[in-house]
């Protein structure tokens, strides 16, 4: 109650305001705000103009600085640089006369004194030189260029201790020739080492942020006249809009509330020359208020009596109405019958558009005939009606539908092979459709002045059926009459012949696509453009899509690159060919291999009209024969790797001997002693290659006990953990829990897993990399699943079928002897187990290893 009355109160006062203010009072208000409005707005718009000239010419002022700076440090390093390595040797540095950084600062402290103005800082963090590590926000705006990819410049006005500056950044990044200097200390000068340490300002990269040049140009007194400068104008503005305000004020009170008062008088002075017929309108003085509610309430007094007015002119001319209408009585009855035609033709052709209508929907005749009585019956005057249809095997018409006619024959048989075109007076009903049956309309009259007419439905001069009419009068029949009946009666046998032949359609449809369906493989059925024209329900399950979504629609557009046809699809070929093609491919899957038959479907000019396309799916007998060819080539070169292996350790083993007494007999001989370690080194490497390959062909004893693959992983990070952690390599696991244990041999499973962390770390090839190490127990399988994923380099897509293969490796030479994944293979195969290897080139590689629980 209380919200109401609040609300009621101020909807009172918001009234009271607006009556109370004139028309002038309002529209000065109005254009005082504007005014008012104009002058902040010029004044803002001056002092931002203002204050971006001022940061040009202090961002010009800065770039004379920046490029003094950057053309005495190129001078360093393009010319004097050059110049002291020439004279000197590459291993000698002087400071004041080969360092960029410090040669610019120097310059720069000399040309401070000459624009005091002007501060010039090279910053950066963790400085060699303390006095310039970077301040605070000289950090921000490192970390700003950090993000945004150490490329542009910043400059703006910023508050230094309270007092505006104009500030300009410019990152700089370290390049091959600044490495010397800030990357290893013990690359670095030795002079720049005794003077600032072996800590600051080394440990950097090439590409790295260095750090910012900075040029500072103190603008608090330009920033004042700015400010100055916008007041001023706004006082200036706000002087010429007061002059405007005046004059329109002054002009608004001549040109608008004079006229509209001298237009209230006129209204008052009507008013009070008829004071019985219009509303008191108080005069000016009396109620001071808003003239256009006066004017409002004056232009209502007058409609109110215009209204009175009409009112009395309508009774004046009542009477002559009412003559007017009995005169147009008489039009109106003959129009009237006329309209009676006009409804009767206008049903008629409204019936046999609804026929028509109903003769091209695709449905069943059951739920066309109905419609059909149904229309025909409210033009033609008829108690009832029923079709009957040919039925050419029974060789009778049969009823079909029947509306209020009870008394018709289900069955009507037509005797004879060749019935006559015309009868004689039919004896029944019957007799009466049978004549109807050989194309010719017949009245049988049942009773008197009641009978059925029959009429043929008739299409392409055969009947089809015959459409009988109960309770017709045959004297009310007319001309007219019987051409609507013959009309009505082909209108439904063209739909009757078409509804047949789409049902006989249909059915070959539904039997071609049921063989379709019938087929497990994908069948596609394709016209030369590659839009799909039918397809069975095995393509529909592996792509999950709708039969009826892909009709019309391009094969690839659905398993293909959306945009073009599949770079080794069979089509093309067809068409050149015109003869069956049978090829391999991993579309239009690429985690399967398909074998794909295509067969041109020909027109009657020898031209592929259709492809018939059968996919059948050959992943796991690839993979099969991949496994085999895998095992058969590691038994073989098992086999090779012993015979090799023991034809080489014997005469390795005689070098060896040889070599201890050589060194006994050169023992004072230091170069004879030096080329005996060599070749010491080198057989002893020999045979070490030689155990390799012994271990390989014969793979030892597996010697297999219940262990936890978690724990036996986690025992191999421990090992590794560390030595990757320092070499920038960041490992992320997730072990599944529930993962029960297993037997297996856990050196060779650990051996297994070594070797695969040592590739993928050697696969990042020096730079930060990440690997994630995942294990899942698939309980349904029975499998346990281990992951290894990293982001190196990546696996070629041609050498994924071959990094198993024994002595084979992209290492450089004597980094590896090819037999790492081979072993880990063979390791896995004992186990009963698969794996597998997935890459990106590029991007990752991830192996998947699944042994059985």
């Amino acid at each position: 109650m209380q919200k109401n009355g609040n609300k009621d109160d101020l909807r009172r006062k918001s009234s009271w305001f607006k009556s109370s203010m004139g028309v002038q009072s309002k529209f000065l208000l109005g254009t005082g705000l504007i005014l008012l409005a104009v002058c902040l707005v010029s004044a803002f718009v001056i002092y931002f103009y203002e204050k971006r000239q001022m940061e040009q010419d202090a961002l010009a002022k800065s770039e004379l600085v920046m490029g003094a700076v950057d053309a005495s440090r190129d001078y360093v390093r393009e010319v004097l640089r050059p110049a002291m390595y020439e004279k000197y040797g590459q291993d000698h540095f002087m400071l004041e006369a080969m360092s960029t950084s410090y040669v610019g600062r120097s310059v720069m402290d000399r040309f401070t004194p000459t624009l005091e103005e002007f501060d010039y800082r090279r910053v950066s963090i963790n400085a060699r030189n303390t006095d310039y590590e970077a301040s605070e926000l000289e950090r921000e705006k490192i970390e700003h260029f950090a993000e945004q990819g150490k490329t542009g410049e910043w400059q703006g006005v910023v508050s230094v201790n309270g007092k505006d500056q104009f500030k300009r950044y410019r990152p700089v990044v370290f390049e091959s020739e600044c490495m010397r200097c800030h990357g290893s200390p013990d690359d670095a000068p030795e002079v720049l080492v005794e003077m600032y340490g072996s800590e600051r300002g080394f440990g950097r990269s090439e590409g790295e942020l260095a750090g910012l040049s900075v040029v500072s140009i103190p603008v608090e007194a330009a920033m004042a006249q700015v400010r100055e400068k916008a007041f001023s104008v706004f006082l200036v503005v706000f002087l010429g809009v007061s002059i405007v305000f005046i004059a329109l004020s002054f002009f608004f009170n001549r040109m608008v509330v004079t006229n509209l008062r001298g237009l209230l008088e006129i209204f008052r002075d009507e008013a009070d020359s008829h004071p019985a017929n219009l509303v008191h309108i108080p005069s000016r003085g009396m109620d001071a208020g808003d003239e256009l509610n006066e004017l409002t309430d004056a232009a209502s007094s007058m409609a109110e009596h215009l209204r009175r007015t009409r009112e009395q002119l309508r009774q004046y001319a009542q009477n002559l109405e009412v003559k007017v209408q009995e005169r147009t009585r008489a039009l109106r009855d003959s129009e009237e019958r006329l309209q009676v035609q006009v409804r009767a033709r206008n049903q008629e052709l409204q019936t046999l558009n609804v026929l028509a209508e109903l003769t091209t929907q695709a449905v069943g005749l059951s739920e066309i005939l109905p419609q059909v009585l149904h229309w025909t019956l409210k033009t033609f005057p008829a108690r009832g009606a029923g079709i009957y249809l040919y039925d050419e095997n029974q060789r009778m018409l049969v009823l079909q539908y029947h509306e209020n006619s009870p008394g018709l024959s289900t069955k009507v048989p037509l005797q004879g092979q060749d019935l006559p075109a015309s009868m004689y007076q039919p004896r029944n009903l019957e007799e009466s459709i049978v004549q109807a049956a050989c194309g010719q309309a017949s009245y049988f009259d049942c009773r008197q002045n009641s009978g059925c007419l029959n009429i043929p439905l008739c299409c392409r001069g055969r009947v089809l059926g015959v459409m009988t009419f109960s309770g017709v009068n045959e004297n009310e029949l007319t001309s007219e009459m019987h051409s609507l009946l013959a009309s009505i009666g082909r209108q439904i046998g063209i739909a009757v012949e078409s509804l047949q032949n789409m049902e006989k359609l249909l059915q070959s449809k539904e039997l071609l696509q049921s063989v379709f369906d019938g087929i497990t493989d994908q069948v596609i059925l394709m016209d030369r453009d590659f839009r799909i024209k039918m397809v069975n329900r095995a393509y529909a399950r592996m792509y999950n899509v709708d039969m009826d979504e892909v009709i019309g629609r391009r094969c690839y557009e659905i398993h293909g690159s959306g945009e073009r046809p599949c770079h080794d699809c069979g089509l093309n070929e067809v068409l050149k060919t015109r003869t069956p093609v049978v090829l391999e491919t991993r579309c239009p899957a690429p985690e399967g291999i398909f074998q794909v038959h295509c067969y041109p479907v020909l027109d009657e000019s020898g031209d592929v009209e259709r492809v018939i396309r059968y996919v059948k799916e050959i992943t796991d007998q690839k993979q099969m024969e991949q496994k085999i060819q895998q095992t058969e080539k590691l038994v073989a070169m098992g086999q090779l790797a012993a015979g090799v292996a023991h034809e080489i350790n014997n005469p390795l083993g005689v070098i060896l001997c040889y070599v201890e007494l050589l060194k006994r007999q050169f023992s004072e001989v230091p170069q004879g002693q030096e080329d005996l370690v060599t070749i010491e080194k080198q057989a002893r490497n020999c045979k070490r290659i030689v155990s390799d390959l012994l271990e390989f062909a014969r793979s030892g004893e597996t010697s297999k006990h219940t262990a936890s693959l978690n724990q036996t992983l986690e025992e191999v990070l421990g090992m590794v953990g560390e030595q990757f952690k320092k070499q920038g390599v960041q490992i992320e696991t997730d072990l599944d829990p529930d993962l029960p244990q297993m037997e297996m041999d856990t050196n060779k499973i650990k051996q297994v897993f070594m070797n695969l962390l040592m590739n993928a770390r050697q696969a990042m090839d020096g730079r930060d990399g990440k690997m994630h190490i995942s294990t899942r127990y698939m309980a349904q399988d029975s499998l346990a699943r281990v992951i290894f994923w990293d982001n190196g380099e990546g696996i070629p897509e041609y050498m994924q079928d071959k990094i198993f293969d024994p002595f084979f490796s992209t290492k450089r030479t004597g980094e590896g002897t090819g037999l790492g994944l081979s072993v880990s293979y063979g390791i896995i195969r004992e186990h009963g187990g698969e794996i597998i290897v997935e890459s990106r080139p590029g991007e990752w590689t991830r192996f998947v290893i699944e042994l059985p629980v």
